[in-house]
């Protein structure tokens, strides 16, 4: 088992993931690094290779294929974890805040895509000791809210982004039957973007169902 593979199924099971030391190299393989090892070049291309993850999982994305997309937007989960974890473990230097600004916003896009993913992956079907794909959607919502929390004030989502990102949350309790709290989502959704069209369609919708 690689260790994206190890990150998804800790998804999967709704557990928690251990962060391992070791990045992702030019060639999309997991390498050991050590503290000494990890110098800016590095860094940077481990940087490079979750962005490029990201990326590939927003093309399976737009080409509509939800089982892929949800599977490299895991692995780029992984790596974006990961680099997080170097930081706590000495091997970045703590007062380096232009990595904590970068790793903010990608902790905070690549969870909120690989929500997006869960919500449209529809023929998922969970086996034994996995969770539904609502709940794997509303536990990366949450991944993402948990990363702007952990760095208030390193990097902040534009009111479009962060609009998307509580629709995505109010989608997943709504697939949960959960109508009060995918109502008080989407309400602080609409209050962002007040003329988005698909989130004042789910805003009406849910209305009526709590009616």
């Amino acid at each position: 088992m690689d260790r994206g593979e190890e990150y998804r199924n800790s998804v999967n099971s709704g557990s928690d993931y251990v962060v391992h030391t070791g990045f992702r190299n030019d060639h999309g393989e997991l390498e050991e690094t050590s503290h000494s090892s990890m110098n800016p070049t590095r860094l940077q291309n481990a940087i490079n290779a979750a962005l490029k993850l990201r990326e590939a999982g927003n093309q399976a994305f737009r080409a509509g294929d939800y089982k892929l997309s949800t599977q490299i937007y895991g692995d780029a989960s992984y790596d974006v974890v990961h680099l997080k974890g170097l930081r706590h473990l000495g091997a970045i230097p703590s007062d380096d805040w232009n990595f904590v600004q970068t790793i903010t916003e990608m902790q905070f896009k690549v969870y909120s895509n690989e929500a997006a993913s869960w919500l449209k992956y529809e023929s998922y079907t969970p086996e034994d000791g996995e969770v539904s794909r609502f709940q794997k959607a509303l536990a990366r919502t949450g991944r993402a809210l948990e990363a702007l929390e952990y760095h208030p004030t390193a990097w902040k989502p534009g009111d479009g982004e962060m609009a998307k990102l509580l629709y995505r949350r109010a989608l997943a309790y709504e697939g949960l039957d959960n109508y009060d709290a995918a109502f008080e989502e989407v309400e602080k959704a609409h209050q962002l973007v007040p003329k988005d069209v698909m989130i004042c369609s789910l805003q009406s919708k849910i209305v009526k169902v709590r009616q």
